[in-house]
């Protein structure tokens, strides 16, 4: 009764991120590498939070 549950509020979730924050934030190229790096760093590296959010926001600053 509850399988495909998950999968309902993952897609929420993931067009609720895109419509607002996505659209206003990734407005250039530039942006795109930002956010795609730190999506790298918090999946696949393992970075911790606290480290991508002060890298984000030291490339942002310096690159846009």
């Amino acid at each position: 009764m509850l399988t495909g549950v998950n999968s309902g509020v993952v897609g929420l979730l993931a067009a609720a991120l895109y419509d607002p924050a996505f659209t206003a934030g990734v407005t250039n190229a530039a942006s795109l590498v930002v956010a795609a790096l730190a999506f790298v760093a918090l999946t696949s590296w393992k970075t911790p939070a606290w480290a991508v959010v002060l890298g984000a926001a030291g490339a942002g600053a310096l690159l846009l």
